[in-house]
């Protein structure tokens, strides 16, 4: 996510304002630790609780998520309340530091646990939750925890895949990449297919990026080529994003979008429709991008994800989790929400929601991949074989600090510079700059 760089010194002096406050106040803690004793209780409760999320209610299949709950609990109400992804920090920033309790509920991105959690804005769900975890994914977990506490509960986990169009590969005479692990195509192979595929295939573009110029999508770049995750040192604040590894990827993603090869101007909410039209070769995208083709007229196959040239395979992993605003007056209630979203059964939200990520629900996992998307095309099976295998020997989390949301942020304007024509070298030592800068506050 991006914000202008006003919004991110207001959002740093309102946290560490509202840190300073909790830990001198009643008794207050980081991480909603207030005192308070609670459980979640074996009836449902009278309730209506507030929930803001990042998932449209209509084009992303919310509306069936919170109908089902409520067909199944019919005494607590659900207000879900959409929140455009790069606006998401700043509603929580508004509000929960209000301490009304409002929103109950809320989306958290499992990376941003950390700084979530260190600035008391997550309920510690440790002790109310012991004991039903088992049922989740161990590494989602782990996501989701900070400091040996679970501050929120995980939905989601994620792994990213290269989809390509056959037809175009086809008539520019460009062999597919490999599903393979012996055979994974390179990040510089990748490039030059998707220019062949140009030049000779009728693609407009050769190469998109699901989500351009964010950490999650683009750290595998850095990652494979040498460079790390971004951060070293006790609790990931020394910052580590000018080393050579990054700059010679960084130089690579933005040759990408001076050659044309990537077009720029295209928002992330644009990039699968645009794959959908037909005329891009190549894209690298999650895994919830495989109902989309699997519903499609697309001529489609999927491989594994690329790798940096003598380099190490690395793939983006990680998604979403639902955390409770320490401030509620419904704890119980919001915790018998977050359970049947992640835990009950298969868990509800990756039973009722179309194009879910994977969920981080181990019984609903081994569901989602039987699911006709995965078992009654080429490109299905393919995609399948691909999550199996990424998912278990590939995956790399992002970078785990307190000062994870300003990383993000900084991060993100790097790489918008950058593709935009910027000097890979300069953006990365002016980001590193930015990052000693804003972590002082952590150390």
């Amino acid at each position: 996510m991006r914000f202008r760089s006003l919004l991110t010194r207001l959002t740093v002096a309102v946290g560490a304002l509202t840190l300073a406050a909790a830990c001198g106040a009643g008794g207050e803690t980081p991480g909603g630790q207030t005192g308070e004793s609670w459980s979640i209780p074996d009836t449902d409760p009278e309730a209506t609780i507030n929930v803001v999320g990042i998932i449209d209610p209509e084009s992303g299949g919310m509306n069936d998520v919170v109908d089902a709950f409520q067909q199944e609990h019919p005494s607590i109400k659900i207000n879900y309340q959409y929140v455009p992804f790069d606006d998401l920090n700043s509603v929580l920033d508004s509000r929960i530091t209000q301490k009304t309790g409002d929103p109950d509920v809320f989306w958290v991105d499992q990376p941003r646990v950390a700084a979530l959690a260190t600035r008391g804005y997550l309920e510690d769900l440790t002790d109310p939750f012991a004991g039903l975890t088992e049922a989740l994914q161990p590494v989602t977990v782990e996501a989701s925890s900070f400091d040996g506490r679970l501050y929120s509960l995980p939905i989601a986990n994620s792994t990213q895949l290269l989809f390509y169009n056959k037809d175009l590969l086809d008539a520019a005479g460009v062999e597919p990449p490999s599903t393979d692990p012996d055979s994974r195509i390179t990040w510089q192979q990748l490039r030059q297919a998707a220019k062949t595929a140009q030049e000779k295939g009728g693609a407009q573009y050769g190469l998109l990026f699901g989500q351009p110029d964010r950490y999650y999508q683009v750290q595998p770049l850095p990652y494979s080529a040498g460079g790390g995750v971004g951060a070293t040192g006790d609790g990931n604040l020394t910052p580590d994003v000018a080393n050579d590894g990054w700059v010679e990827a960084m130089t690579y993603y933005g040759s990408l979008y001076a050659d044309k090869i990537t077009p720029r101007g295209i928002p992330a909410e644009q990039i699968d429709s645009t794959f959908l039209a037909g005329k891009t070769a190549f894209l690298v995208e999650g895994n919830w991008m495989v109902g989309k083709l699997a519903d499609s007229e697309l001529n489609w196959g999927a491989a594994l994800h690329p790798v940096w040239q003598g380099g190490e395979a690395a793939t983006p992993t990680g998604s979403w989790s639902v955390g409770i605003n320490p401030f509620s007056k419904n704890k119980e209630a919001a915790a018998i929400f977050l359970r049947w979203l992640a835990i009950d059964g298969e868990s509800g939200y990756a039973k009722y929601r179309a194009y879910a990520e994977l969920p981080a629900n181990s019984q609903g996992l081994q569901s989602y991949l039987k699911s006709a998307a995965f078992t009654d095309s080429e490109g299905g099976k393919q995609s399948a074989q691909v999550i199996e295998y990424e998912t278990q020997n590939t995956a790399v989390g992002r970078v785990s600090t307190a000062g994870y949301i300003e990383f993000e942020d900084i991060l993100g304007r790097a790489f918008s510079d950058i593709a935009n024509g910027a000097d890979p070298k300069q953006a990365l030592d002016s980001a590193q700059s930015q990052l000693e800068t804003a972590w002082q506050q952590y150390r």
